[in-house]
């Protein structure tokens, strides 16, 4: 693929065609968010897309300091195998197991040390229905 720079939807990481190009590495997701309309406050928000390599990353943001405690991390009610977090800052470091995210974990993904193993948009959580989750795994070295 040569090298591209796109601006599409939040939720386009998981498009049929793009969650493989994510996955693999081949296109990252940029700092930046943005408006599709600068005059319109309810027009919905975007991302940039890019082959381009990352300059300049503040690698304090993506480090990860929590720890697992089965009470701070429920697992959904139809995967008992896979724990929930809601937010990249609460990976637990020393969890070597299933784990779902938001779609939003693209964001830091070719800097931290997971795979993505499945997207899943059929998980419950205590009786009600998540948005879409990637299920990611620590790697192993």
């Amino acid at each position: 693929m040569k090298d591209c720079l796109i601006i599409g939807p939040t939720h386009s990481p998981i498009y049929k065609d793009v969650y493989p190009l994510l996955v693999n590495k081949t296109l990252t997701v940029k700092d930046t968010c943005i408006h599709f309309s600068s005059t319109d406050p309810d027009c919905p928000k975007g991302r940039w897309f890019s082959t381009l390599q990352r300059s300049g990353v503040d690698m304090r943001r993506r480090q990860l300091t929590k720890t697992y405690t089965p009470e701070d991390y429920p697992t959904y009610d139809n995967a008992p195998d896979i724990i929930e977090c809601s937010n990249k800052s609460n990976i637990p470091i020393d969890y070597t197991g299933k784990i779902g995210v938001p779609i939003s974990f693209f964001f830091y993904y070719p800097e931290l040390p997971y795979e993505i193993l499945e997207k899943r948009g059929d998980l419950v959580l205590n009786g009600k229905q998540m948005f879409t989750r990637l299920i990611i795994r620590r790697k192993t070295e």
